[in-house]
């Protein structure tokens, strides 16, 4: 049976309340978005300030495992116990977080305290969307994505500017304070206009033996992925056996609960699969990008972080145009030819990309990269709102989260890969012209990127640099290209239709009306 929801049967102008809830919704998601760019900048002068640098890294890698592994739990959370329960707890651990983390006397201290952020923060953009697609129908969702959409891609532009601003004339506790505000006027619009619409059932319901399971196997897999580099081969395949031993364990106890984590039906459904399959290629793909890009810039065109930083303008403009227009086209074409066309796009943006050498400018990398986002502005958001509305309202809430957890994934899996691609090339090109750079290895790259100590480095050193950079980033962003070609295949079993008719002819996994 289809519900309501999916049959678009809520038709009418977006109200008053609707929009202040949308806009709610929006601050929140924004200031999530927001704090993952923010902080990098502040770091060294965290350091300089608490010590602690052994443990620099878990300050990102302790907020990406709590949000990854948090993700699905608070999307079941959101469908079991209420929308506004979910999206409040996690604003709440968020807020916290950052207050704690700005007021930290330590890097120990720091890196607990981001974690309770990370986990607040995987509540803010599932949830978020759960509901935003409680509010709307399929026609108002399609018109609006786009600004959840460009919430991300503003965040990723801007977020280092403005971790710069603070770090300099205010203090580095003022890019942890920077949320609260986001974070209390996200409460007070979604509390004051926003109206549960669904039944919450009995905390006693919660699957926790899956939860505590598929925490296990998320931590260890993402561990391996983000430090794999400090394990020797052995002990990478040892983790990665227990992983798969714990997967099969939380298959086990889902198929035995009578109300699973995650259901496994949901995979029955063409389109949520398709969706997810696609999020972990186009997350390997588009964020892998995204993340390398001011890299080769700042290696290989010579320029400061700052400047580095603005080539992602040219990516995320047309990724934020794209998205609602891709919501539109939908609504007229059906999914299959706007994913088909996006797709078409990423990979002829990666067959550029993957031919970038020391003599590509800033010009012709801008026009690759604009392809790319183009492609992922239409696809993106085009799957989100075609596996919400392939589900029940009773299955919103999870479906969107694992959408995007398939995501987080990807995006980690593709970076951690990207990195080890460029560091094994970095390492054969380094050696290769030992004499040429005068004792210089890999482990003093960090500092040779910097403008300053370039200059001190000879002009025929600094060329070879540029073109190992070059070559090894052009290696990596050959990983974006296969990425690519495999998330395409998505576009070929995407049914026909309408985007209704689908919503139609789709299995429903519970059959409930929503």
């Amino acid at each position: 049976m289809t519900s309501s929801r999916q049959a678009g049967a809520r038709p009418g102008a977006i109200t008053g309340r609707m929009k202040l809830t949308i806009i709610g919704v929006a601050s929140a998601i924004f200031m999530g978005a927001l704090e993952n760019t923010v902080a990098g900048t502040a770091m060294p002068t965290v350091i300089a300030s608490l010590g602690g640098i052994e443990l620099y890294s878990w300050v990102f890698a302790a907020y990406i495992l709590a949000a990854t592994i948090m993700t699905p739990i608070w999307g079941k959370m959101a469908d079991l116990l209420g929308r506004k329960p979910a999206f409040f707890g996690g604003l709440a651990c968020f807020i916290v977080g950052s207050a704690l983390s700005g007021a930290a006397q330590s890097m120990a201290q720091l890196v607990i305290f981001r974690t309770l952020q990370g986990l607040g923060a995987a509540a803010l953009f599932p949830v978020g969307m759960t509901i935003v697609a409680d509010l709307l129908n399929l026609e108002q969702r399609a018109k609006i994505i786009g600004l959840f959409s460009g919430m991300w891609g503003v965040a990723s532009f801007i977020g280092p500017m403005v971790g710069g601003y603070l770090t300099t004339y205010l203090s580095w506790r003022w890019v942890f304070y920077l949320s609260i505000p986001f974070g209390a006027a996200a409460w007070i619009m979604v509390g004051a206009s926003y109206t549960e619409r669904y039944p919450r059932g009995p905390i006693g319901k919660v699957d926790y033996q899956g939860a505590i399971v598929i925490s296990c196997a998320l931590t260890l897999l993402l561990l391996v992925v983000e430090q794999g580099g400090g394990f020797r081969y052995y002990q990478v395949a040892i983790a990665l056996g227990v992983c798969v031993l714990l997967g099969l364990l939380f298959v086990w106890i889902e198929r035995r609960s009578s109300d699973p984590l995650i259901p496994l039906d949901l995979f029955r459904n063409r389109i949520v699969v398709l969706a997810l399959i696609h999020g972990l290629f186009a997350g390997m793909s588009l964020l892998g990008t995204l993340n390398f890009l001011p890299l080769f810039v700042q290696s290989v065109h010579g320029t400061d972080a700052i400047e580095a930083g603005k080539i992602l303008v040219p990516y995320i403009i047309p990724w934020v145009l794209a998205a609602p227009l891709g919501g539109r086209l939908i609504l007229r074409f059906g999914y299959r030819p706007v994913i088909a066309v996006g797709m078409t796009l990423i990979i002829a943006g990666a067959i550029l990309l993957a031919q970038v050498d020391e003599h590509t400018d800033r010009l012709h990398l801008s026009i690759n990269v604009a392809i790319i986002g183009l492609g992922g502005g239409l696809t993106m958001a085009s799957l989100m709102i075609a596996a919400q509305h392939a589900v029940p309202g009773s299955r919103l809430g999870v479906t969107t989260s694992i959408v995007q957890f398939a995501r987080s994934i990807g995006a980690a899996v593709g970076t951690a890969t990207m990195g080890a691609i460029m560091n094994w090339k970095l390492a054969l090109e380094m050696a290769r012209g030992r004499a040429l750079l005068g004792g210089l290895s890999v482990k003093d790259l960090s500092t040779i990127i910097l403008p300053e100590s370039r200059r001190l480095l000879s002009p025929v050193a600094v060329g070879y640099l540029q073109q190992s950079f070059a070559t090894s980033l052009r290696f990596a962003f050959t990983f974006v290209l296969i990425a690519a070609l495999i998330g395409s295949l998505i576009s070929f079993f995407v049914p026909k239709g309408s985007a209704h008719e689908l919503a139609h002819a789709e299995h429903q996994p519970d059959g409930a009306p929503s």
